[in-house]
């Protein structure tokens, strides 16, 4: 069971650097970029939340202005609570892992050329959210959830040299709020790098 296991996990992968390896033969261009988000918010020592997510990105230039992107986003928010009850009140500690993988369509609103080019973009991602709630004194418990979302964006990309950008984005996601369909907006500002080849 296990060497199925591997096995079909091998054939993902070696799927996926054909299909990476036939899009950068294709493209004019090819641009890799990291980015960054970290959030806290203190209420009080007993009400606190902290987020950050890390992304990395791959576009393929196939025309002048417009890209496929493709990204990968690995996130993490922890939130503390003191929770009311009949004896007094408990914190709950709320920790939600969350891994996107999308697929953007990527519009260069300026010159290929330009030191300043906005951008928009959109698409969709698929999304999985595992979060493990603990009560004090009790034990966790584990909500697990996932699904196709669409997403957009806009930001720009500042560039320091002819191949290397500094990066800022805003970008909009639905994500699954559980398994009944129910989704919630997340809005992001992200800041990174970007580098073109």
């Amino acid at each position: 069971m296990i060497i199925l296991g591997k096995m079909r996990n091998f054939r993902l992968i070696t799927l996926i650097l054909i299909l990476v390896g036939s899009l950068s033969a294709q493209a004019i261009m090819t641009e890799v970029g990291a980015s960054y988000n970290y959030k806290k918010s203190s209420f009080d020592s007993s009400n606190t939340s902290e987020q950050q997510s890390t992304t990395g990105s791959l576009s393929f230039y196939f025309w002048e202005n417009i890209a496929l992107e493709m990204s990968y986003t690995n996130g993490l928010y922890v939130k503390k609570e003191q929770q009311p009850d009949f004896s007094g009140s408990f914190l709950r500690t709320t920790t939600q892992y969350t891994d996107v993988y999308g697929a953007d369509l990527i519009f260069v609103l300026g010159d290929r050329k330009a030191t300043f080019q906005p951008y928009l973009k959109g698409g969709v991602a698929y999304v999985k959210i595992r979060q493990i709630v603990q009560d004090t004194n009790a034990n966790p418990w584990q909500i697990d959830y996932s699904g196709l979302s669409p997403s957009y964006g806009a930001g720009f990309k500042f560039f320091l040299t002819d191949a290397f950008a500094f990066r800022v984005s805003y970008d909009a996601i639905q994500t699954p709020a559980d398994n009944s369909g129910t989704k919630v907006t997340d809005i992001t500002g992200r800041v990174g790098v970007s580098w073109m080849f």
